[in-house]
């Protein structure tokens, strides 16, 4: 039986009271204690690719969230050439919730910039105020040449965000492309107004860069953070090819995730996005046909809800 069959088949047995009390937990919303101060807890809906689109507002509002980030990319739910007729019906289904706006995760940045007028004019259309750019590479070895050229770049970009009242948003993401160092993303949003373009700060991705410097570099940017992500991890060797990082489920890492708690927007309404990448049946990649149960990837973001909520609290 397919995974959509299953799930439904699931809601009809809890409606006919016949299913387990194990699956019940399921399909009945999931409110975990929540500080009305906090600001909004959204869930990067990644994780979710193999439901339907339709099924995203209520499915992450029964799972305790505030709002969905939603991947608007190659790889995500729908590319930008289908946001007119897509994006409208989660909006809409958002609000009936009462869930927050949306917020988007898109593949675009500089390199676009001449669609980039036209694009942020459908976001500001659709009230989207918030959303992740995609990556930048090093194009030499002259790093902080590129740097500066980028800048150049972004500044030109800043403006059209200006103009249309959108936010961009620039996560740090360890690795070789821009913004593995927290400090090239100083560099690449110099004299930008981070009403504009700003951080979505990501500390897991921060402490695996600069294990024992995570702080300076998170002190650096503060003032430009406009989201935050929330993931954790381990040093492990599970194949035995030396160590790297292995994503595990919030809390059990070594995130020190009380660094966040002295910033003003974590505490107040900056929106707070989980992120669930550790081993569910490649769900966490956004396969569409994952080998772990809906009722497993369930329960573990629910935990994980848990985790977020006692942070936020």
């Amino acid at each position: 039986m397919k995974r959509r069959s299953s799930l439904k088949k699931m809601l009809t047995m809890a409606g006919a009271g016949l299913a387990a009390p194990e699956l019940l937990a399921f399909n009945r919303p999931f409110f975990p204690e929540k500080n009305a101060d906090s600001g909004p807890l959204y869930l990067f809906t990644k994780v979710l690719q193999w439901l339907p689109l339709d099924e995203i507002p209520q499915t992450v509002k029964d799972l305790g969230f505030d709002g969905i980030d939603l991947p608007v990319r190659k790889n995500g739910f729908f590319d930008r050439d289908e946001i007119r007729s897509k994006l409208p019906g989660i909006i809409s289904a958002s609000e009936n919730l009462n869930l927050s706006r949306p917020v988007l995760t898109t593949d675009m940045n500089v390199y676009q910039i001449d669609e980039m007028d036209e694009y942020l004019r459908i976001l500001a259309g659709e009230g989207i105020q918030d959303y992740r750019m995609g990556y930048l590479s090093f194009s030499s070895k002259d790093i902080i040449g590129d740097l500066n050229a980028l800048n150049e770049s972004m500044l030109k970009l800043a403006e059209l965000h200006e103009k249309h009242g959108v936010n961009g948003h620039y996560q740090n993401h360890a690795g070789k492309r821009v913004g593995g160092s927290v400090w090239e993303i100083y560099h690449l949003l110099h004299g930008i107004d981070p009403k504009h373009v700003g951080v979505q700060f990501d500390l897991r991705h921060a402490t695996v860069e600069g294990y024992q410097s995570h702080e300076n570099a998170y002190r650096l940017i503060a003032d430009k953070i406009r989201s935050f992500d929330l993931k954790d991890f381990v040093w492990g060797n599970p194949d035995g090819k030396g160590d790297r990082p292995v994503n595990v489920p919030m809390g059990e890492g070594h995130v020190n995730f009380e660094l966040l708690k002295d910033h003003q927007g974590f505490a107040g309404p900056l929106p707070k996005i989980l992120h669930v990448e550790y081993d569910l049946g490649g769900a966490e990649h956004g396969d569409r046909h994952p080998t772990t149960s809906a009722e497993a990837i369930f329960s573990a973001i629910k935990k994980d809800v848990k985790v977020c909520r006692s942070l936020m609290a």
